[in-house]
């Protein structure tokens, strides 16, 4: 039989046969590649989604190292006197001062009183006391400054502050006649505890009077090592792991070891979240077990430096 167009029966079934083979074809073939895509693909969503979470990492560490060093690098005077009755003091969170008391501190990590010397500093010559420096700072009447040169080291206070100047008193007139550094001395508690957004903070508070301040969230666990030149010949000759009073012209600098979170992090979510689950563990300088959860958690350490070490 002769169809319309000249076809036969036969020749446009033959049509549709080579029509349904091809299909078949083309969906063995898809079938095939689709699996290896789609592997292929999530194979290169881990790669970003690992490479993404490496940086935010690096990125949080580097944060909070410069947020220790800008808050513990002036931990010791500038001066080249050497002051005995000066201490650093780093103790456990289950044994808090008076001041600390009602402040909900993190009971497994440490604090840290000290003072931070110089955020306000110039050299000068004490001709009279009380005196006036043209130093232009955030101080206010009242605060605590300390005068020192390589022979004398006297304290003093702030009488007024204007613009035509700072009036400073020292406690005695051992400086007249000597040449130089004025600085600030503000001392402080530092510490970790609940931070406004629910999670652990790491926060500030003056150590006699003033508002306690919230410098960096994140910051779930922190542990603090002085390293000391006990023998006074500019070497460090051990790292301590003990809680007390240290004597500050034989720190050197301060071992630090923190547990962090990332920010807007969730567990159990994202590429490698099941390997990641998986709860890690950490052994501290002082053998305690910190547990943790790299998807979202790590732990890091720095030095800060206070003097040359060697």
């Amino acid at each position: 039989m002769i169809l319309r167009g000249g076809q036969t029966v036969r020749q446009r079934g033959n049509q549709r046969g080579s029509l349904l083979l091809e299909m078949m074809v083309a969906c063995l073939l898809i079938s095939i590649i689709l699996p290896t895509l789609v592997v292929a693909l999530s194979s290169f969503q881990e790669r970003q989604a690992l490479a993404q979470r490496y940086q935010d990492h690096q990125n949080r560490r580097a944060a909070i190292n410069a947020h220790f060093h800008a808050q513990w690098s002036r931990l010791i005077p500038a001066h080249c006197f050497e002051d005995s009755s000066l201490t650093l003091t780093i103790q456990s969170g289950h044994n808090l001062p008076s001041r600390l008391s009602n402040r909900s501190v993190k009971s497994h990590s440490d604090w840290l009183l000290g003072s931070d010397y110089g955020a306000c500093r110039t050299s000068l010559t004490v001709n009279s006391n009380p005196f006036t420096t043209s130093m232009d700072c955030y101080w206010k009447a009242g605060d605590e400054v300390t005068f020192s040169s390589c022979g004398v080291s006297v304290k003093g206070q702030l009488l007024s502050v204007s613009s035509s100047g700072t009036s400073i008193e020292l406690e005695n007139d051992t400086a007249l006649g000597h040449s130089g550094i004025v600085e600030s001395e503000d001392a402080f508690y530092w510490y970790l505890r609940e931070g406004k957004d629910g999670s652990t903070a790491f926060w500030r508070t003056p150590a006699f009077s003033g508002n306690s301040l919230e410098l960096m969230n994140g910051i779930e666990r922190l542990a603090l090592f002085p390293l000391l030149d006990t023998s006074n010949d500019g070497f460090v000759d051990s790292l301590s792991t003990h809680y007390r009073d240290f004597a500050l012209q034989q720190v050197r600098g301060i071992w630090v070891e923190y547990l962090y979170r990332l920010t807007d992090c969730q567990e159990g979510q994202g590429a490698f979240s099941r390997q990641e689950s998986i709860t890690q563990e950490y052994t501290s300088m002082r053998g305690e077990v910190w547990l943790y959860k790299s998807q979202c958690q790590a732990v890091a350490n720095q030095i800060i430096k206070l003097r040359s070490v060697y």
